[in-house]
């Protein structure tokens, strides 16, 4: 993952991302988390690569974990929960030698951390870990994954949704879309238009099975297309040892 490319992209990834996306992408949220909260409505939150945090404002957990690797972003983040109510603390948390901010509102946390998901270490266990986009700008799929399962519970959810490569007409359609009018929609909007070429073959790098592969310890629970087939939908659940 290039972190520079995120850094200049956060003030207007949001609105980047609903346009090019024709609003798409909110749905395919508003569907995850509704699914997500079938199987567990609170408790504490990872969520990776966060980008701006929308996916955690969306699941509104008591604790929640934000992974993400881009500064620009993390300010993004941050303003963003100071608007929900959330106040700064004064102090920056050390989990071993990784600095976090900290925001609180009530009896709500929300602990933003500045890591790769190959890297990061937390001082607890979580009931669920969301990747919302998030897998393909992994820079190690398998080192990410590992090391983020050491920090979910047995009989915890690992939820993911990802634009995956599909061979079906319709995915074809959308990644002519997605290869020739995304890349000129973005270079008009936030002057990156050889940035979101990369968008394309990052798709067409990673398969369902791709990502199944990484979590043998797992049995899916819910895995389905989400209205285009190019994004999929996988909810596992982490073995317990003596299930």
């Amino acid at each position: 993952m290039d972190v520079k490319i995120y850094d200049k992209l956060a003030k207007k990834y949001d609105l980047a991302t609903k346009i090019v996306s024709f609003g798409i992408e909110e749905v395919w949220r508003w569907m995850f988390k509704k699914e997500l909260k079938k199987h567990i409505k609170n408790g504490t939150l990872i969520d990776v690569a966060s980008a701006t945090g929308e996916m955690a404002k969306a699941m509104d957990f008591d604790t929640m974990y934000l992974i993400e690797p881009s500064s620009e972003m993390v300010k993004i983040i941050v303003e963003k929960f100071e608007n929900l109510g959330y106040k700064r603390e004064n102090f920056e948390v050390i989990f071993e030698e990784i600095p976090a901010i900290k925001l609180k509102k009530d009896k709500k946390e929300v602990i933003i951390i500045q890591e790769s998901a190959e890297n990061v270490k937390l001082p607890q266990k979580a009931d669920i870990i969301t990747a919302f986009m998030a897998i393909r700008n992994f820079d190690n799929l398998e080192k990410g994954i590992k090391n983020l399962d050491r920090y979910l519970k047995e009989g915890g959810y690992f939820g993911i949704v990802e634009m995956v490569k599909s061979e079906s007409f319709l995915a074809k359609l959308i990644m002519w879309y997605m290869e020739n009018v995304v890349p000129v929609i973005a270079g008009l909007l936030v002057g990156m238009k050889e940035e979101y070429k990369m968008l394309g073959k990052s798709i067409n790098s990673l398969s369902e099975d791709d990502i199944i592969s990484h979590f043998k310890n797992y049995k899916i629970i819910k895995k389905t297309k989400l209205i285009f087939p190019i994004a999929t939908m996988i909810i596992m659940r982490k073995n317990e040892k003596n299930s």
